[in-house]
């Protein structure tokens, strides 16, 4: 059994939750990619890397002492990462949106610049 350290309200550390948050999101756009397959996508390299970001922290934390890893501790590390990685989302999702809202206020109150190729169509 893998013994995780964590406080009582989920993850106990900034560091904790971006790994976690990075392995979830890394996890889904793997998915996003085969789901989305068609022969003129070539994910090879996006989809290489997530898998890479996704697999190596799980690995990293379901090794032994001794060097050697079971198929069950990775999947209880997995099972660990996904559940605790939605939570994490969720936990910084007013905080994601606060920004998003102050981000597309300002795009709206911009005046659209003048293109010099509409007035040479117009003329």
């Amino acid at each position: 059994m893998v013994n995780f350290d964590f406080s009582m309200a989920g993850i106990g550390s900034l560091g904790a939750m971006v790994l976690i948050a990075m392995v979830f999101i890394c996890y889904c756009f793997a998915i996003h990619l085969i789901v989305t397959w068609n022969p003129y996508h070539r994910p090879a390299i996006p989809l290489v890397s997530s898998l890479i970001l996704c697999t190596g922290p799980m690995l990293a934390m379901s090794m032994e002492k001794d060097g050697a890893t079971s198929l069950a501790e990775m999947l209880e590390i997995i099972f660990l990462f996904t559940s605790l990685g939605g939570g994490v989302i969720v936990l910084w999702m007013p905080i994601i949106l606060v920004f998003v809202t102050f981000q597309m206020l300002i795009v709206s109150r911009k005046s659209p610049t003048e293109d010099p190729l509409i007035d040479m169509l117009e003329n």
